[in-house]
């Protein structure tokens, strides 16, 4: 399992992200053996609490190095500075979006980007950041 192998996958738990115009919402974070999958706790009038936020796969397949790796994300000497590291690593995810009242719900392409302490969902087809946050720790 790549969250054994990998410290910083270990990012099982309860979480605090902006969603962009609904505000911050709190989700947990589980995993099915190498997919991350995170689920409302708190809902709004798209997607309500206990449905699937969004869905990665950290399989070895996806990480640095293997041949269909999503390439990292360079980042300039300021970045790095702040990041406290060169490049940030990503993976293939998928984001759930919907209507108001939950219709027409889909899922949305997206990259599952991890820095630190921090990850974030990024869609293709929309600059809508999904999630981004600090842990919430008990």
């Amino acid at each position: 399992s790549a969250r054994l192998c990998i410290p910083h996958f270990n990012i099982e738990g309860l979480w605090v992200g902006k969603y962009g115009s609904h505000g911050y919402e709190m989700i947990n974070v589980t995993y099915t053996g190498d997919m991350l999958i995170a689920y409302k706790v708190t809902g709004d009038k798209n997607v309500p609490k206990a449905e699937t936020t969004f869905k990665a796969d950290l399989s070895p397949t996806f990480h640095s190095g293997a041949q269909n790796a999503l390439k990292p994300i360079e980042l300039t000497e300021s970045a790095s500075k702040q990041w406290g590291t060169d490049q940030l690593i990503r993976f293939p995810g998928q984001g759930q979006v919907a209507a108001e009242g939950f219709l027409n719900s889909q899922w949305m392409e997206g990259q599952l980007i991890m820095a630190g302490d921090y990850f974030s969902l990024h869609g293709y087809l929309s600059d809508t950041k999904y999630f981004s946050g600090d842990p919430v720790r008990s």
